[in-house]
């Protein structure tokens, strides 16, 4: 007996990042399609017709149409401000964690700091989630400063690297960890090493004059 019928076949067209509207990050994507296939004994042997396309989450799985993509190269003044937002706040949170101490002070300082640049008041609650993301994804301040960057004036960016020095002396001491992880900061936004050592230099210079 013979068996043929047919049957819809998954394929991948592209790959990339984009901005997920579930997961409200950049995310890696799929961009696939589905087409139909003649098949004999359940093997697809010949293609008949492109059913339709779709963009997949890698990280949440969610699909979208392919729309989602064009949307992201002319990205709405929300789009940036939330990607600034969330750029800023993971990069205070791993200036906390990089001495190995989480402490309150540092926790009030990062919420001050979110609730004077955000759109939407954060709460303890609120960060602590976010401090456990964070923690979990062990990405490097590169991946999530490296997109705001060409967004920023240089003025943008002294304000950044001036709130994680605020952040990082909150608890009294600004340990060698934390100075590397905000230089690290002022490259991945493409800042001179000049610019950067002045503003990471200033902190210091107003203590030895007190």
């Amino acid at each position: 007996m013979i068996i043929f019928g047919t049957r819809g076949v998954k394929s991948t067209i592209n790959t990339g990042e984009f901005n997920c509207p579930q997961c409200a990050e950049q995310k890696a994507y799929r961009h696939r399609k589905v087409t139909q296939f003649f098949t004999l004994y359940f093997i697809p042997l010949i293609p008949l017709s492109r059913v339709g396309e779709y963009v997949e989450c890698n990280q949440c799985k969610g699909t979208f149409v392919p729309r989602v993509l064009t949307a992201q190269l002319n990205p709405s003044e929300e789009q940036v401000q939330a990607q600034y937002e969330i750029a800023v706040r993971n990069s205070l949170i791993m200036i906390m964690l990089a001495d190995g101490v989480i402490n309150d002070n540092e926790k009030t300082q990062i919420l001050t700091i979110l609730n004077g640049i955000g759109k939407y008041e954060a709460t303890p609650a609120q960060l602590e989630a976010h401090i456990k993301k964070v923690q979990e994804e062990n990405l490097s301040v590169s991946n999530y400063l490296s997109k705001i960057g060409p967004m920023l004036n240089e003025h943008g960016k002294e304000i950044v690297i001036s709130s994680a020095l605020s952040v990082a002396a909150s608890d009294g001491e600004i340990d060698d960890s934390e100075l590397r992880l905000i230089f690290e900061m002022g490259v991945a936004m493409q800042m001179s090493k000049t610019h950067l050592r002045a503003i990471m230099e200033a902190p210091f210079k107003k203590a030895q004059q007190n």
